[in-house]
């Protein structure tokens, strides 16, 4: 069971299809006809990515984002969890909103049931939020309480002992499963300072690092590395 998944929250199909129904009308307001997860329309950040921006890969992409982003994670977090008291499971830098920059945090709420909040990435402003109602919902709901009860870490003490194994900037963070055990894990995406993109795999129980690589869309030489921190 994943949190959040990478570059997903806005399905390429829905995109396209709306995409060429507002070629067909000729609207000039293509900017808000995209349809968000919700069926709503898609909230408008403060800070847009260019065209050619938005088509970059994965690793080009998150540089040109980190550089349009104002808002840090950690502040992300706090503006999400201040809009509904909870705990945070998972946040991702993304623009899949026409090229608007914003922070998607997902908030397993006081209520028991999962919520996704907006952020600006620009501006810090919550521009939308919304509770998960379909009919998955109350299973997920239950699944993530799970991972919950055995996490040991938390966002903030994960997200810190990813940027010791590589200083940089944290573009994504989410709470999952070990596939290969069962055990919790963080997982957190970190542009480092030496501008590629890193995978950091945390223990939630222990805080350990268990694995950390670069993505592959690099082309770097170096493979995969244990983990090891001594913390």
């Amino acid at each position: 069971m994943k949190a959040t998944a990478k570059r997903t929250l806005t399905p390429r199909a829905v995109v396209l299809a709306t995409a060429a129904a507002v070629a067909l009308i000729g609207g000039t307001g293509a900017a808000t006809a995209f349809a968000n997860d919700d069926g709503g329309p898609a909230p408008q950040s403060s800070v847009q990515l260019s065209h050619n921006e938005r088509h970059l890969d994965d690793t080009a992409k998150d540089r040109a984002q980190v550089k349009a982003d104002k808002i840090s994670q950690s502040q992300a977090t706090a503006k999400a969890l201040k809009a509904v008291p909870g705990t945070a499971t998972s946040a991702e830098l993304d623009d899949d909103r026409n090229g608007s920059l914003v922070w998607e945090v997902e908030v397993l709420g006081k209520d028991h049931k999962s919520h996704e909040v907006i952020i600006d990435a620009g501006s810090g402003k919550v521009l939308k939020q919304h509770t998960d109602r379909d009919d998955d919902a109350a299973q997920d709901a239950a699944e993530t309480q799970a991972l919950l009860k055995t996490d040991k870490t938390g966002h903030d003490k994960a997200t810190d002992k990813a940027l010791k194994a590589v200083p940089g900037t944290v573009v994504s963070y989410s709470l999952d499963d070990n596939d290969h055990n069962g055990s919790t894990i963080w997982e957190v995406d970190v542009l480092g300072k030496d501008h590629k993109s890193h995978d950091v795999t945390i223990d939630a129980a222990s805080g350990k690092i268990l694995n950390q690589h670069i993505d592959h869309d690099d082309n770097d030489s170096q493979g995969d590395n244990d983990g090891d921190d001594d913390d």
